[in-house]
């Protein structure tokens, strides 16, 4: 494969630290080393801090074509100033990219010249357009992208060769972004942009593309000339009050923000328009497109529009594809022919475009055009979107008319990529010498000289332990009574999402009733309580249906419901988890709601996601105090269960699972081994194991058969038996088939690793999407278990995962998916069955171009590790998986210290056994504090200081050594204290204490005890 470059050549040199500050100190040591190091090329320099250091939160991207431009760069950030090569970003998680298409307006002839002469992937891909338009026998659209000027005797430009190079240069340019390492999550279509769009997610073929193009503007050739488009810098309404007061025929085309619409009409009714909005002292211009598109002179011209059109349809694409035309996703289902009608005629609405990608998760916005057009309209849209106003964004475009094209797209490619912390820079620079050992003497990046780390000690070794790995298990202990703090009444509301009226009107009377709290609606409550849908029973194979009804139905959006003052959602389940070896097998819907909903909770980092775990829909009236206890703990993952005393509160752990025999992995237990998802890597992995330990046989069951290079090595080196015959187990005639050729002797080993990962932000979660990741786990293993015979003493082994015991970003239906594979593994082991579920970790990531890729990408690869996990070794992971556990256990590789949020459930198990206990008081309001004091006081004592006098809340709270174990402490505290919550998310992403500081400021500071808090001994 090609070496990656950016656009202008120039290598990358990207500097990086916990404060803003140490850049500078960075880029001066750096210069100086330069200074006594004259040989050094910028190369060099690339490739050693690539190689040799961690990328932090302030993140620094420097340009540079050789060493003078890298010293100019160097001592641009030393001094603090600008510099035309830097593009900066301190944002913590890489961002969703939105590709943006823009419709007419911006376009003009040779607008594509540069590209196609300097950019070999450019040149390619518009060279693949238009043979796609020579084709189909329409003019190319080259003459117009790549025109130095327009001579007099040139003939005019056709509409088709207009229009067909601002298709060709945005899909040319978005290969190109591509090509640089910047993929698309989502992509957004206006007008004619729609068409790049769709074709860019996958949603339609080039042919397909093309041929609207061409049936548009043969369309738009048949109006008259005597018409015009404006755009106003005004409101929807504002621009309808006008257009009924102005004389002649005008109609609002399109509305792309709040206050940024057009109007197509008689140009001189639109003359006169914008000449009104400019004297009120709005912005108001006439734009380069002369037919009244989006309006109702296009009805005449349905049917001719229409038989035009290409008899194609959408389909399932890689890549969201979000109109202009209707606002939101277009699923593949949608009528072919008139969707497109409706993207010509219908006013198009951009503004709705940006929400819809807004909820799928998008926080950068990309333009594919020659000169932006509409980052305006986006950030309008962002500006006037609540949850988003304050939330960082990215917004660059491709290029700028008045600048050199290269340079700007380079600037801009740059710009996107410094946003995301795990963007491999490293493909972007040439390759190092055969005999290449860095630079010896470099500088080290810079750290604040007094280190506060406060290091837990480490583990013990436990007997059966995989080295490298933690192999650990839930475990539910009794909290102790919490008695809610002293002040204003806390508003508490309850949200019904099913049947289950009763439980949430015993909500309501419980909060009602109990004197530290009031019933609110959830408009105006700091807590909700949500009472999930009624799913009494443990069927994990019955609940995918209905869990998919559930999500069509939209019951999933709940967390839109809420106000700005919420700072908890709590999910109430009932019979959700298996909290005791007395309990029954979980439901299998609660189960896997609660999944969800810890998913859906990473879409909201400003509030906490809480679940609670009730025994039963019918509780007692003695159980109302308890049931208020409960949403005030603060708890991530609670239970309340009856006791001998009466009701109790549980709190969900980590513990280091018992130590466990290791299989017997002999004749009886590997004589006929049956493994779902065969081909897949993991399949893969445990087929290899097995062979080196003897198998006799090993069936491979996916829906496409293995690599026969796979089975040919595995036959010849260890005799195994090897068979890979193509089965979809989700279909019960072909596995019944595949089952009476290969399945007779009965399985003596099972092991279930077939599955889907989608990632999909909460928003954009489809019935279609959720019953996809639940086939294969699901409905495959029910399908295997009625279909295959297995032998009644035979060992299952079911590959799951830990996203369903911790949720994570993206991922809604693949962590409901995993939990209940868990519940399937407590049925069958109900049912007699020696089943266990693995809850693994993230498996190693196959190297590029293997046989079976494994379900990470590369760049989601990076940002699941960027939490903390890191990739298993397949043999240890193996190795961990084949014991006697009677828990279900996890078993995963981790940098404990960046595990963030999944570990705050584990603190108080990993602490330091020997830690004290220490009585620290909370300022009184006699004391008269600022939130600065608080702060500083709260920092010290989980830091274990004495004095906080030494503590500089100018540092990030990660380089004074709050680690994610601390940061669960540290929220505690300031809930307390200050009664505002502040996500474990937000501390852990290197904010400083001044910038918790300004998070803070304006909550009242008036607690009047002291409490008890943990310290480390360290």
């Amino acid at each position: 494969m090609a070496p990656k470059r950016l656009p202008d050549g120039r290598v990358a040199v990207l500097l990086s630290a916990h404060a803003e500050e140490l850049i500078g100190r960075d880029a001066r040591a750096i210069a100086d080393y330069l200074d006594r190091f004259p040989e050094t090329t910028a190369s060099a320099v690339s490739r050693q801090v690539h190689k040799t250091r961690r990328v932090r939160t302030h993140r620094v991207s420097l340009r540079v074509a050789d060493r003078v431009e890298l010293i100019d760069g160097l001592h641009a950030l030393a001094a603090g100033r600008d510099h035309h090569l830097v593009a900066r970003s301190a944002l913590g998680d890489a961002p969703r990219h939105a590709f943006v298409f823009p419709g007419q307006g911006g376009q003009w002839p040779g607008m594509g010249a540069v590209a196609y002469q300097e950019l070999p992937v450019y040149r390619s891909v518009t060279d693949t357009c238009a043979a796609a338009f020579d084709a189909v026998g329409t003019p190319s659209p080259l003459r117009y992208l790549t025109a130095e000027r327009v001579a007099d005797e040139q003939a005019p430009f056709a509409e088709i060769e207009i229009e067909g190079a601002q298709f060709v240069h945005a899909v040319a340019l978005a290969e190109v972004w591509r090509s640089c390492g910047v993929h698309p999550d989502v992509t957004v279509g206006h007008s004619l942009g729609e068409v790049a769009a769709a074709y860019i997610a996958g949603s339609i073929t080039l042919s397909d593309a093309v041929g609207v193009v061409c049936a548009r503007a043969n369309v738009v050739d048949r109006l008259p000339g005597r018409y015009a488009v404006a755009a106003l810098g005004i409101s929807e309404q504002a621009a309808r009050t006008l257009i009924a007061a102005t004389e002649g025929w005008l109609e609002l085309s399109v509305i792309n923000a709040p206050a940024t619409v057009a109007v197509s009409g008689d140009r001189e009714a639109v003359l006169a328009i914008v000449e009104t909005v400019r004297a009120s002292g709005d912005f108001a211009r006439e734009i380069t497109v002369g037919f009244p598109v989006h309006t109702s002179v296009l009805e005449p011209l349905r049917d001719e529009l229409l038989s035009g059109l290409p008899d194609s349809e959408f389909v399932e694409a890689p890549v969201r594809f979000i109109g202009g035309t209707t606002g939101d996703m277009v699923p593949p289902s949608t009528a072919f022919r008139e969707y497109w009608y409706a993207n010509l005629r219908h006013t198009v609405r951009f503004d709705r475009a940006v929400e819809s990608a807004i909820r799928c998760g998008a926080r950068s916005f990309i333009e594919l055009s020659a000169n932006p057009v509409l980052l305006f309209a986006v950030r309008q849209n962002l500006e006037e979107s609540a949850p988003f106003r304050e939330v960082p964004t990215v917004l660059v475009g491709s290029g700028r008319r008045d600048e050199p094209f290269v340079d700007s797209l380079a600037a801009n490619i740059a710009a996107a990529a410094v946003a995301d912390p795990g963007y491999p820079w490293e493909d972007l620079n040439p390759g190092a010498p055969d005999r290449d050992t860095g630079l010896s003497g470099f500088p080290n990046a810079p750290m604040h000289a007094v280190p506060l780390w406060a290091h837990p000690e480490p583990l013990s070794p436990v007997p059966g332990r995989t080295p490298g790995l933690t192999t650990a298990v839930e475990r539910w202990n009794q909290l102790a009574s919490v008695t809610p703090a002293s002040g204003p009444r806390r508003h508490i509301a309850v949200i019904g999402l099913g049947t289950q009226h009763d439980l949430a009107e015993t909500f309501r009377m419980a909060i009602d009733s109990h004197p530290g709290t009031e019933l609110s609606s959830a408009r105006d409550a700091e807590l909700t309580a949500v009472i999930a849908p009624e799913f009494d029973y443990p069927d994990a194979a019955r609940v995918t249906g209905e869990l998919c009804d559930l999500v069509g139905a939209g019951v999933l959006d709940y967390p839109s419901q809420v106000g700005s003052d919420c700072h908890t959602v709590c999910l109430v389940t009932v019979g959700g988890e298996q909290v005791s070896s007395g309990d029954a097998v979980p439901f299998a819907g609660q189960a896997a709601l609660a999944a969800m909903h810890r998913s859906i909770g990473f879409e909201y980092p400003e509030r906490t996601f809480s679940h609670l775990d009730l025994p039963s829909g019918e509780l007692a009236p003695e159980a109302g105090a308890a049931l208020v206890e409960a949403l005030l703990t603060g708890r991530s993952e609670i239970a309340l269960r009856d006791s001998a005393s009466g009701y109790v509160l549980l709190g969900r752990t980590l513990a280091d699972a018992p130590a466990a025999a290791a299989w017997p992995l002999d004749a009886a237990v590997l004589d006929d081994v049956v493994i779902t998802g065969g081909a897949g890597a993991i399949g893969l992995h445990y087929a290899r194991y097995f062979a080196e330990h003897g198998a006799r046989r090993v069936v491979l069951l996916s829906r496409h058969a293995a690599d026969p290079t796979v089975l040919t090595e595995l036959a010849a080196h260890h005799g195994t038996v090897v068979v890979s015959p193509p089965c979809d187990i989700t279909d019960p005639d072909q596995l019944s088939a595949v089952a009476a050729e290969y399945g007779a002797a009965g399985a003596s080993l099972v092991v279930h690793a077939a599955g889907a990962t989608t990632f999909e932000a909460a928003g954009c979660l489809t019935a279609d999407a959720i019953a996809d990741t639940l086939a294969a786990k699901i409905t495959g293993l029910v399908r295997v278990n009625e279909l295959w015979p297995i032998r009644a003493d035979a060992r299952m082994l079911l590959c799951s995962s830990v996203t369903g015991v911790w949720g994570g970003k993206s991922i809604v239906s693949y962590s409901a998916a995993n939990r209940l594979l868990d519940v399937m593994a407590a049925e069958l082991r109900a049912q007699g069955r020696f089943c266990v579920a693995v809850k693994y970790g993230v498996w190693e990531r196959p190297p590029d171009g293997a046989v079976s890729p494994g379900m990470l990408d590369a760049a989601e690869m990076a940002r699941v590790e960027r939490t903390g996990l890191r990739q298993m070794a397949p043999r240890q992971a193996i190795s961990a998986s084949l014991r006697d556990y009677w828990l279900d256990p996890l078993v995963f590789a981790a940098d404990a210290g960046r595990l963030q949020m999944f570990l705050d459930t584990r603190q108080a198990q990993w602490r330091d056994p020997g830690r004290r206990t220490a009585v620290v008081a909370a300022p009184t309001c006699a004391d008269n504090p600022t939130t600065a004091d608080v702060v500083r006081s709260q920092l010290a004592a989980v830091l274990g200081m004495a004095h906080d006098g030494e503590l500089r809340l100018e540092d990030s709270l990660f380089d004074l050594g709050v680690d994610s174990m601390l940061g669960v402490d540290l929220s505690k505290r300031l809930r307390r204290v200050i009664g505002r919550t502040v996500p474990l998310a937000t501390l852990m992403d290197d904010i400083t204490g001044d910038e918790l500081v300004e998070r803070l400021e304006g909550a009242d500071v008036c607690p009047d005890t002291a409490e008890k808090v943990d310290v480390s001994r360290d």
